[in-house]
């Protein structure tokens, strides 16, 4: 919700096209917006390009990525999409396997990680290897997919036993993200943030977090950029390694990565790094800071649902940044913090509901 109001600190003028009932449907502050249903969304976005009227396109989520990349397009409105269809980088958006084989491909830094055909010949190979080791499903988000004991199950994977798993070793909990903004692949600013605290047993989105930037960060940022040719605000999720290395764990590649909102609170401006690009102004890739931690909203009241503030707040050290309302448009803020609520709660009566009625 807070991009729009992020491209529109340009100053340029930003129109919309967004799905019946998304949060952005009602947001202020853009030009115009376009609503359209599913099957028709990635048609619309191509009609509005091949008007002539934009310079740039951002893509936001995932369900509009893979909409993105399911149809053929016409070849003036595939120059604005994140990355080129058919491109090695465009078949990771489908699955983990593929975005880890396109980071070997391109010598990017990944923990070792082994492809199976299905969830039990994962468990089979993760039994056999030493140390500590995930199972990663090749299809999922926020987590939902990834275990870590032998044992562990969840039903969210249970429709995908049969489909691709990773084994990927663990290479320790110094998570965080990468964010930065490019344009063909060529990096314009960036920032780095450490997770504190995450939704579903620490494997899920980030709710507390830090900034956390060094040389390092922002060279894989640079390097990610430009072996994926990239448009777009995006990232990528990474884990310093006991080596104190880097190593890509998930990519945001192609849509938003969920902090991009927090870079003037590291001192970072990604709409005046973008708007000096289109306007042919030099400007020099600004080194971010590290700074005061935040707590990311609407997570957290999907966290407070799920009855884990408790453990949230004995984390909190000193004082923490937490915005709400994107620039200019409070109601936004309010309309996205109820509609995670009472999502979670739907989800969260669903499963007492399993449990009390569903044979063991």
């Amino acid at each position: 919700m807070f991009i729009p109001a992020l491209l529109a600190r340009t100053g340029l003028p930003v129109d919309v096209v967004v799905r019946p009932g998304h949060p952005l449907r009602s947001i202020r502050g853009v030009s115009r917006k376009y609503v359209a249903d599913d099957p028709l969304w990635a048609a619309e976005i191509e009609a509005r390009l091949l008007t002539g009227d934009y310079t740039r396109f951002f893509n936001a989520d995932e369900p509009g990525l893979k909409a993105l990349y399911s149809r053929s397009w016409h070849p003036d409105a595939a120059d604005f999409l994140p990355f080129a269809p058919g491109s090695p980088v465009a078949a990771s958006v489908f699955g983990k396997k593929a975005f880890y084989d396109w980071c070997r491909a391109e010598d990017l830094p990944i923990p070792e990680t082994h492809a199976c055909g299905s969830l039990a010949d994962a468990r089979i190979l993760q039994q056999s290897l030493p140390g500590s080791w995930f199972l990663k499903a090749d299809v999922g988000f926020g987590g939902l997919t990834v275990m870590r004991n032998t044992g562990e199950t969840h039903r969210d994977a249970s429709d995908q036993e049969n489909g691709v798993w990773l084994v990927q070793r663990d290479e320790g909990h110094d998570v965080g993200s990468g964010i930065f903004l490019a344009d063909r692949g060529r990096l314009l600013a960036w920032i780095g943030v450490k997770s504190l605290h995450c939704l579903n047993n620490g494997y899920g989105p980030t709710v507390l977090g830090c900034g956390t930037n060094s040389t390092e960060l922002g060279n894989l940022c640079a390097r990610v950029a430009f072996a994926s040719g990239v448009t777009g605000l995006t990232g990528f999720d990474f884990v310093r390694t006991a080596r104190q290395s880097l190593v890509l764990i998930d990519s945001h590649l192609g849509r938003k990565c969920p902090m991009q909102h927090f870079d003037r609170l590291y001192g970072v401006d990604f709409a005046s790094a973008l708007r000096a690009h289109l306007d042919n102004r030099g400007h020099e890739i600004p080194v971010p800071r590290d700074g005061p931690s935040f707590i990311k909203y609407p997570e957290v009241v999907q966290l407070a649902v799920q009855g884990g503030l408790g453990a949230l707040l004995k984390k909190i050290e000193g004082p923490v940044k937490m915005p709400v309302f994107p620039s200019g448009d409070p109601l936004i803020g309010i309309r996205r913090g109820v509609h995670t609520m009472f999502s979670e709660i739907r989800v969260s009566l669903g499963r007492w509901r399993r449990k009390l009625f569903e044979p063991a």
